[in-house]
Order: C-alpha cells, then sequence, then structure tokens
C-alpha cells in the first residue's frame, strides 16, 4: 500500500512538472534564452581546451563584443599566438597577424571556417544575436540533460542569412540556457554539438561560462571554452573596435 502511493505521488508530481513544461510556446521559450545570452556588451577572458584525438593544444584569448554589429578577439597564449587579434564590424572581419603588422580581410565564406584550430568557427565566438528573429521555434518534446528538465525544442531558419539552418535544443526548464544544441545544415547534416555544462548569474543573466563544442565533420575532435572575468552590459571604449586598435603595436 505504501509503495502504491508513493508511485501515485510520483506520477502526480511528474504531471505537474509536465503541465509546467508545456505551458508556455516555443517563442515564450526562446525570448527567455534571448534575454540570458543576448547582452549589450561582454568583455571576458577564455580559455581553449583543443582536443584532436591524442593532442591537446591550450589557448588563450580575451575579447569584447558589442550588440551583434562588433566583436574583438586577442589571444595572449602561447606564445605563438600571442598578439593575433580578430576584429569583426558588422558582416566583415579582419585577421591581425604580428608577423606581418598588418590587417588582412577574412573572407566572408572563411567565417565558417575553425578559428585558431577549434571546433568553434569565427561566427560561433562572434555570435550575440536573438534566435527569435532568426527562427521559427516549436516544441517537440520534453527530455532531461545532465539530471535537469529540459524543453526540447527546433528551431527553424525564417531568414536566408543564418549560422546553422536547423537547431534542436535542450532549454533548462528552471534557468533557460540551452544545456544541448544539436546545429544543423539545410541538408539535415548535423554539423556539430553544442553542451554548456556551467553557467554563472551575471547582471540578471544566466551566462554559459564552460562550454563544449564538438564538430561531427571532423574525427575525434572536440574544445573546451571556459570564460571568466565576465563583464555584462558594461561600457566599451569605442576605440576597441576600429581598425587602428587592431593594428596598434
Amino acid at each position: 500500500m505504501r509503495t502504491q502511493i508513493i508511485q501515485i505521488k510520483f506520477m502526480i508530481a511528474f504531471a505537474m512538472i509536465c503541465t509546467l513544461l508545456f505551458a508556455q510556446t516555443g517563442n515564450e521559450i526562446i525570448e527567455r534564452v534571448d534575454n540570458n545570452m543576448v547582452v549589450k556588451t561582454v568583455s571576458y577572458h577564455a580559455r581553449m581546451r583543443i582536443s584532436l584525438g591524442s593532442v591537446v593544444r591550450e589557448k588563450e584569448f580575451f575579447g569584447y563584443t558589442q550588440g551583434r554589429e562588433f566583436a574583438y578577439l586577442e589571444f595572449s597564449a602561447p606564445a605563438r599566438d600571442k598578439r593575433t587579434r580578430f576584429l569583426k564590424i558588422g558582416k566583415e572581419m579582419w585577421l591581425y597577424l604580428p608577423s606581418l603588422e598588418k590587417a588582412t580581410k577574412i573572407a566572408g565564406h572563411m567565417l565558417r571556417q575553425s578559428l585558431m584550430g577549434s571546433d568553434f568557427s569565427y561566427d560561433d565566438i562572434t555570435e550575440n544575436e536573438k534566435l527569435h528573429d532568426l527562427y521559427d521555434i516549436e516544441i517537440i518534446g520534453k527530455d532531461t540533460f545532465s539530471g535537469e528538465n529540459c524543453f526540447v525544442l527546433e528551431l527553424t531558419a525564417k531568414v536566408s542569412e543564418v549560422n546553422y539552418y536547423k537547431r534542436k535544443m535542450w532549454v533548462d526548464a528552471d534557468n533557460y540556457i540551452p544545456l544541448h544544441v544539436e546545429l544543423y545544415a539545410k541538408s539535415g547534416k548535423l554539423m556539430k554539438e553544442i553542451s554548456v555544462s556551467e553557467f554563472k548569474k551575471i547582471e540578471g543573466h544566466n551566462f554559459p561560462t564552460s562550454i563544449k563544442m564538438v564538430n561531427k565533420l571532423r574525427k575525434d575532435t572536440y574544445t573546451e571554452m571556459i570564460m571568466e572575468d565576465v563583464e555584462l552590459d558594461t561600457e566599451i571604449p569605442a576605440k576597441v573596435f576600429t581598425k587602428s586598435y587592431l593594428e596598434r603595436k
């Protein structure tokens, strides 16, 4: 009898969770995700651990992002990468190599290429756009990920210029963080997977600080990125997002 009561209580609790999970629309869920992930400005230091089979490479850089138009990255370690810099202004990006002492414009198709040998692309690192504006959203189920109750959403592009045509997302039902994301090409081919293992409450945002990216188009590789000293919605000097700052000695 006691066992039956426990089972009934469990079923009731489970039903309540299901009700709460589907009480919101897909658009409402993604709006809350956007409120966490999309910020006016962000400044940070980051460490990347790039695993290429039996080889592991570590890199460090710092960066600034302002809206969806501006981003700046500068690598500080290892020594061979020190002072390698990237600047994004609108849809254009420049690379500065200290050995050349000048900036070179990166061609548009290259923005989806590997950033410094990692599984992240240039577009992945600088992305700061509202998914709600780019995708049609549908709730396709419920699931758990890393022990957390999640909405499972499918996002399909409604505009032509997107990094990935389709996204399948496991969104934490409590904190509205995408704990796991599958990224697909228009052909339906799975391109990448992203998992978030840690986030911090910063200036009212639940902001991811530990991220793992797996490039499914490469064999036996993944990249872990840890973000530190994160500051959100603070003023960044305008000079940071200029070519003169990029090419400074």
